[in-house]
């Protein structure tokens, strides 16, 4: 939303006790019947949009509590405010001298918190590791990053220190033959045999990821007429939604098929500072909890109606793998 825009709500005088936590539970219930009922209280001659803005603010309260994001919270003035913060001391007056509450709410998007309190991964410490050891050989695979086999990293590299030796451990590189290294140089790590078909078996886990739900990515729903259209310009991205529908690790999809989009390229430059950055892995599996989804009846049409639209691009595949060998036989004739 612009910053000029907002939503201003007069509430009961009750409202002014307890915790804005607390306040933010009872304006942007998760309650669907309290919802309505707050709903049912807009002037909507005064202004029409309000449900609109209003549902911007339920969605926000959905993501927070589904630990998807963190709320940032600050005054007018640019105070930042706690969640725990009793409301009665923030209260001012305001233009009409009635008590005034003035909260900007800004989205921290945060994927590796999201794991684990869902139980996706048994800790950070866990998945920080797994992101960073595919990182450091994504980058030494495709950009062909020189890392000396001897060199120390230094204290403020304990994650690429650590992904290294991973790696290392699990036989997926190894320090280079100095028998083959052409100069007096330390030898570098390479990848090993073991190392490409690690990777290539990554390579074929994310293709079959594109195969199987790439159409999701742009999905128009029309559930009271049992519609679904893929690729229509319009749609949403149900793709983390489906994963997580099929029981599939959101964290683990999404972030091969960012590596297979060479999203990490753009950190090439400095993608050892990279490596060390939770806030780096956030922004890079951020379409983890930053996405759109369906009440679950819509959400089972959409999925049924994906299946079909690909078992019948499938079928239209063969019989046209059909007719090119019969047009070739023909041809040979």
């Amino acid at each position: 939303m612009a910053a000029e825009d907002c939503l201003r709500v007069e509430l009961p005088p009750e409202f002014g006790h307890g915790t804005i936590s607390g306040l933010l539970d009872r304006v942007f219930p998760e309650d669907e019947d309290r919802q309505r009922e707050i709903v049912g209280h807009f002037d909507l001659r005064a202004n029409p949009d309000l449900p609109e803005i209003y549902a911007v603010f339920l969605a926000v309260g959905k993501e927070w509590r589904d630990w998807r994001c963190a709320l940032c919270l600050t005054s007018t003035n640019g105070q930042s405010l706690e969640l725990d913060a009793p409301v009665s001391r923030l209260l001012a007056p305001g233009p009409d001298g009635s008590p005034l509450l003035s909260l900007r709410l800004e989205q921290h998007y945060r994927a590796l918190e999201y794991a684990v309190w869902h139980g996706l991964w048994e800790s950070r410490a866990e998945l920080l590791a797994w992101l960073r050891s595919l990182t450091a050989l994504y980058y030494i695979d495709k950009h062909e990053v020189r890392l000396d086999a001897d060199w120390v990293p230094p204290d403020a590299a304990p994650g690429l220190a650590s992904a290294l030796d991973s790696l290392q451990s699990q036989g997926l590189i190894a320090s280079q033959d100095p028998a083959d290294v052409q100069s007096d140089e330390p030898p570098p790590w390479v990848i090993t045999p073991e190392g490409r078909r690690f990777i290539a078996g990554l390579l074929t886990e994310t293709e079959s990821y594109i195969d199987l739900y790439d159409h999701f990515q742009d999905t128009a729903v029309d559930f009271d007429r049992e519609l679904v259209e893929f690729g229509a310009g319009r749609g949403a991205d149900l793709r983390v939604q489906t994963f997580l529908d099929e029981g599939l690790d959101p964290i683990r999809t999404v972030f091969l098929l960012r590596l297979y989009d060479g999203t990490l390229d753009a950190r090439l430059r400095d993608w050892t500072e990279a490596i060390e950055s939770d806030d780096y892995y956030d922004a890079v599996l951020e379409p983890v909890v930053n996405r759109d989804s369906l009440d679950p009846s819509a959400m089972e049409l959409a999925v049924e109606s994906g299946y079909a639209w690909l078992e019948e691009r499938q079928e239209q595949a063969r019989r046209e793998e059909q007719q090119r060998q019969i047009l070739r036989r023909a041809g040979g004739r």
